[in-house]
């Protein structure tokens, strides 16, 4: 006759007994340059505030900055700011539409547009100035297409035809929309 299962004979029973980790305190912790000035940042960090900003980001800086349609607003998210001969040059490569708003995001040493409907809730392009160009389009706070580009000229002028699309064709709020007008 088998024996009954008991304790000895578990084989998958955890038997020895773990005791709990004992916190160290912030001074027993190791003094690494980087490792606490990232902890430093993130002290008293905001994971809810965090991810409300992280999806609605764009719009509230858009909101903002409110530009009148047709014409750029300028906002600089570092104290480091790109030249003044870049950004005109991306402001007249782009050419905004009239009924679009634009804003400029300087980064430093990359430079983001925002172009926007007429309501900004609406529409918006995000486009990329770096070392890989891209462009994000959003269609009611929802991401409907991204494309990377080998040159900022031409994530510009993609980003432009996609901008006139979306003008002349605004996209109804209660009809899903496919992204099929940006071509």
């Amino acid at each position: 006759m088998a024996q009954k299962p008991n304790v000895e004979n578990r084989w998958w029973v955890e038997t020895t007994f773990k005791k709990p980790k004992k916190a160290k305190s912030e001074t027993e912790m190791p003094q690494l340059p980087v490792a606490m000035a990232f902890y430093q940042v993130a002290r008293d960090y905001d994971q809810d505030r965090a991810k409300e900003d992280l999806t609605d980001n764009n719009l509230r800086i858009a909101r903002e900055a409110n530009p009148p349609q047709g014409d750029w607003a300028y906002v600089a998210m570092t104290e480091q700011h790109a030249p003044p001969n870049v950004i005109k040059r991306v402001k007249d490569e782009f050419r905004i539409p009239r009924e679009a708003r634009g804003i400029v995001i300087d980064h430093g040493r990359v430079v983001r547009l925002l172009i926007c409907g007429p309501q900004l809730e609406d529409w918006m392009l995000d486009i990329t100035l770096g070392e890989e160009p891209s462009v994000d389009a959003y269609v009611w706070s929802v991401m409907y297409r991204e494309r990377i580009f080998r040159r900022a000229e031409d994530a510009l002028r993609q980003a432009r035809k996609w901008a006139i699309n979306l003008l002349q064709f605004p996209p109804p709020r209660d009809e899903p929309f496919r992204g099929s007008l940006l071509v």
